[in-house]
């Protein structure tokens, strides 16, 4: 039941080494190539608008005209989804920290390499020349480390968040394949069905708060999910007729959903003036 979520540094071979880890466990493989299609497919993001939220942090323009909070929940939505059947292998920039905290049978690891290393993976991989491809490298390190801190309000250098930290440089790939692969195996003898409830009830809540994102009339409605074994808990002063009705109707399309039910919080109310 292991859910192996991977952090890659560009030009550090994280891609390769997820997919060694999964043909090894026989898991399937959710890159960046995969998300980006899930997402144009499920929420109509083009590959372009996704770049801006998992490889770089947008610009003067596009923080006005991007709107990275919905950006966010699909992205989060397609992520938790995968996690939630466990016995998957994900790769990307950001995943360990789209896993929930207390996922006991996640491994969180981060993949990186010496620079001069990863230079050279990044001009054979896009034909660059050295210099140019070194000035790729350093700049895509901090674009993508301002974007998570931005979106996510993570730091990709906290080495704490992560259960091992893998230089793929160091060692035959291989060698740390069969080590990752016989922890996940460990992790799949001891699954704990609370922590699996745990990240089936986020992907839950994550798939419900998209699914009203995505909606015309809804949007950026202050609404708080939470969910538990297929019931949702809407949350907001705003659910008032009609739009109660209308938020558990599109609630309860989404696939897993047993029961809605509804808080209607009362708005604070104002101050009177002395």
């Amino acid at each position: 039941m292991a859910v192996v979520a991977i952090a890659q540094q560009i030009g550090s071979r994280g891609l390769e080494f997820g997919g060694l880890i999964a043909a090894r466990l026989r898991y399937p493989l959710l890159g960046p190539e995969e998300i980006a299609v899930e997402l144009s497919r499920e929420y109509n993001i083009t590959p372009e608008v996704y770049s801006l939220f998992d490889e770089r942090q947008p610009g003067w323009w596009e923080r006005l005209t991007t709107d990275n909070a919905r950006l966010a929940a699909y992205f989060r939505a397609v992520i938790l989804k995968h996690m939630s059947s466990c016995n998957i292998v994900v790769v990307g920039r950001s995943i360990p920290f789209v896993m929930p905290a207390d996922t006991r049978h996640g491994l969180r690891l981060r993949v990186v390499a010496p620079l001069n290393f990863r230079v050279r993976e990044v001009m054979r991989e896009e034909k660059l020349d050295a210099a140019a491809a070194e000035r790729r490298v350093r700049h895509y390190d901090q674009e993508v480390r301002a974007r998570i801190q931005r979106s996510l309000g993570v730091d990709l250098e906290e080495h704490s968040r992560y259960d091992l930290i893998v230089n793929t440089a160091s060692r035959p790939m291989q060698w740390f394949v069969s080590t990752i692969a016989d922890l996940a195996n460990a992790i799949d003898r001891e699954a704990d069905p609370r922590s699996i409830q745990v990240i089936k009830d986020e992907s839950l809540a994550a798939q419900v708060r998209a699914a009203l994102l995505a909606h015309p009339k809804m949007g950026h409605a202050p609404i708080e999910v939470e969910a538990k074994s297929g019931v949702v808990m809407l949350k907001s002063s705003a659910l008032v007729p009609p739009w109660d009705d209308l938020a558990g109707q599109i609630v309860r399309r989404v696939p897993g959903v047993m029961r809605v039910e509804l808080q209607i919080e009362q708005p604070p109310m104002p101050l009177r003036a002395e």
